[in-house]
């Protein structure tokens, strides 16, 4: 089994993000991989948190892709919007080479940072996982 890591620098341009995982999905191609893992929040990084969101719509793209290229892909992680919540989970799929989700697993452990100059603590915007695997 060939394996292709993907891992990008993301920016808070979400498009350019977007196009650049594409390209770079690509460009493995090249090398006949069997599957291309992406990495976490490859889709944006920034202070945005609306254009961190997805929905699963946005997930037709790299579904499209898989079944185009018969190929089986693992998008790290996206921040993906829930029915009646401000809030998302961390959540990473996989889509085989038919284009389809075959698996979803939710993040269930987040972090927290609490030191003079980093404040973080995931949970403010991230439902931990509560249920057992999707799919």
């Amino acid at each position: 089994m060939k394996v292709a890591l993907v891992q990008m620098d993301s920016t808070e341009i979400r498009e350019k993000n977007e196009e650049k995982a594409l390209r770079l999905m690509e460009q493995a191609m090249e090398q006949n991989p069997d599957i291309i893992c992406l990495s976490e929040s490859f889709v944006y990084w920034g202070k945005d948190e609306t254009q961190r969101h997805c929905r699963l719509e946005d997930i037709e793209k790299y579904q499209s892709f898989a079944r185009k290229n018969e190929i089986n892909l693992v998008l790290g992680s996206v921040s993906l919007i829930q029915e009646n919540s401000d809030k998302t989970t961390n959540s990473c799929f996989v889509i085989n080479r038919k284009g389809e989700i075959v698996h979803r697993y939710d993040k269930k452990y987040m972090y927290r940072v609490n030191k003079e100059n980093l404040q973080i603590d995931e949970e403010e915007r991230t439902i931990p996982r509560r249920n057992k695997w999707y799919f």
